[in-house]
């Protein structure tokens, strides 16, 4: 009778039932931070975030309530036109990264963008469409496109209006493989992204896979205020010191940590020192965001200011981790920095 019972189980989980995410009247299911609520209600029988009388102050993300590994989901996206930088996605297989944010994969959309497969808070875009200009001439910019993205194991598979445009596998087999869904509103512009149809279907997970909560970096959906004093690193990365402890180094040689991601260094792509013995950084959080690619996301993000900032470290030779000090910010990629009398020209 045990041997029956197991067998049952499995059998219901291989033939799981397509479940709906959304009945077209409220977010039962979905959750966001509390100041978050001007930005997210249900609209048209379709869940709708963003603004076209505001600029979305920053990455907003209404998350599921539900975490997810294997599954088959189907749903269908729009953006509202309005003004500046105006683009979404959906997470899957993602975490709450602090309070506001969200970390994992996510699969874009927006001119420019759509077939992208992006990796939010972790390392960046991970793949292009298969076919772009085959998913030019069957997008629709302004209009609702049918979504759906097929997660098995470590493949992730995208079509977009019945054409595949994303065929990934992942390499890192440290990436965890469950997590939340997350719609997001980015920052920048002034617009709507509306959501519908969203129906789910389970398939059996995969043995052996990562999983977030196996992590000791996880953080759970609350405010986390970096605190030097403590480690604790992002959600879903290892913690710069056990980084550290990875580093294959030669004979007489050692590695120091000076600041990570927790300090508030975020992507810094530039060290340099002044006559004083300072050392500064810039950062290149809005990366990769190309003005030869997509001329009117980059002309819109200019517009709107960005998110980079030049740091500076005024002790870098102390024993401790290292809390910059912010030099400028509102900066947009900025591509060099030189250090001058008591500043810095970038």
């Amino acid at each position: 009778m045990k041997y029956l019972l197991i067998a049952l189980l499995v059998l219901g989980v291989l033939r799981a039932e397509p479940v709906s995410l959304f009945d077209g009247k409220n977010l039962t299911g979905w959750e966001f931070p509390k100041d978050e609520e001007k930005f997210w209600k249900v609209q048209d029988g379709a869940i709708t975030g963003g603004s076209l009388e505001e600029k979305v102050p920053r990455n907003l993300f209404l998350s599921s309530t539900n975490s997810y590994e294997n599954f088959d989901l189907t749903y269908k996206l729009r953006l509202v036109k309005g003004e500046g930088f105006q683009n979404s996605g959906m997470q899957i297989r993602s975490i709450r990264f602090k309070e506001h944010s969200m970390k994992g994969y996510q699969v874009d959309g927006g001119i420019g963008y759509w077939g992208d497969l992006y990796d939010e808070h972790r390392r960046a875009k991970l793949s292009g469409p298969l076919d772009p200009e085959a998913l030019k001439a069957m997008v629709k910019d302004w209009d609702w496109n049918e979504y759906r993205v097929l997660c098995e194991g470590t493949r992730i598979q995208v079509w977009i209006n019945g054409v595949q445009v994303t065929d990934f596998t992942e390499k890192d087999n440290r990436i965890p493989a469950d997590g939340f869904l997350g719609l997001q509103a980015h920052s920048g512009g002034k617009f709507l992204v509306q959501l519908k149809d969203v129906v789910i279907k389970d398939l059996p997970p995969t043995p052996d896979s990562a999983k977030w909560a196996d992590s000791d970096t996880a953080v759970k959906p609350e405010p986390v205020k970096p605190d030097p004093q403590k480690s604790q690193a992002p959600a879903g990365t290892l913690s710069p010191e056990a980084q550290m402890k990875m580093f294959q180094l030669p004979e007489g040689y050692t590695v120091e940590l000076v600041s990570s991601e927790r300090e508030g260094t975020e992507k810094p792509i530039t060290v340099t020192w002044d006559r004083h013995g300072k050392m500064w950084t810039m950062t290149a959080t809005e990366y990769p965001l190309d003005a030869n690619e997509n001329k009117e996301a980059a002309q819109a993000l200019y517009a709107a200011g960005g998110k980079d900032r030049i740091l500076v470290f005024d002790e870098p030779n102390a024993a401790e981790v290292q809390t910059p000090r912010v030099f400028a910010e509102g900066l947009a990629i900025p591509l060099g920095i030189l250090p001058m009398m008591d500043g810095v020209l970038a």
